[in-house]
């Protein structure tokens, strides 16, 4: 099995329709700082690159990273704790109270197979998710959004709007044909999918092929 860097997962999948944070690869703190100021602070900094698939217990991770001074001092940081890395991802820092998850992989018994769920803190606490043998029409992949225990989620909550359900749908649209479309793809873990506002972004993902 051979995992794509998070920065080729998400432009894999964008090319299926996903929506996903404004990212761009740096190999230098040159680039990093000038990709942050394409981006616009603040900004999330991520180490990148083969073996990175769990960069946050590699301490790969760095939020809020507000101007140029916290990005050096990240970027040494990171380069310290992870010497042999040599890649960075510059990604735009979204915000968001709700969070979910999608997935897509190969069942032994079923075959292709979609996942939604809630996401963050409570994931594995509650273990709410709904299921979809693929391939599926759109209407259903707007049903397993509903089947959710946490569904009340995706109405007006804590002064956020109700959720576009339209665009999350797009979401698992995007990842259910993009897992079919390449025989060769196993999984597909997009985690978190944050609310932003009533907008559904996919912050993080992960693609592993034969």
């Amino acid at each position: 099995m051979k995992s794509l860097t998070e920065f080729e997962s998400k432009r894999l999948l964008n090319e299926f329709g996903l929506v996903s944070c404004k990212e761009s690869v740096a190999k230098s703190f040159e680039e990093a700082s000038s990709a942050a100021s394409e981006i616009g602070y603040p900004i999330v900094l991520k180490i990148s690159g083969d073996g990175t698939e769990h960069k946050s217990e590699l301490g790969g991770v760095k939020l809020g990273i507000n101007n140029e001074a916290d990005l050096s001092l990240a970027y040494n940081e990171m380069q310290i704790n992870n010497s042999e890395v040599n890649e960075f991802l510059i990604c735009e820092h979204i915000t968001g109270k709700r969070e979910f998850i999608a997935g897509y992989h190969i069942d032994k018994d079923f075959g292709p197979t979609l996942m939604f769920g809630l996401g963050g803190i409570f994931a594995e606490a509650f273990t709410d998710v709904s299921f979809r043998l693929l391939p599926c029409p759109r209407e259903e992949l707007l049903r397993m959004v509903h089947e959710l225990k946490s569904n009340a989620l995706l109405n007006q909550f804590r002064s956020e709007p109700d959720v576009d359900l339209e665009a999350l749908a797009d979401i698992l649209e995007a990842i259910a044909e993009c897992g079919l479309a390449d025989p060769s793809i196993q999984a597909i873990d997009v985690n978190p999918i944050l609310i932003n506002g009533n907008r559904p972004i996919a912050v993080d993902a992960l693609v592993i092929k034969l």
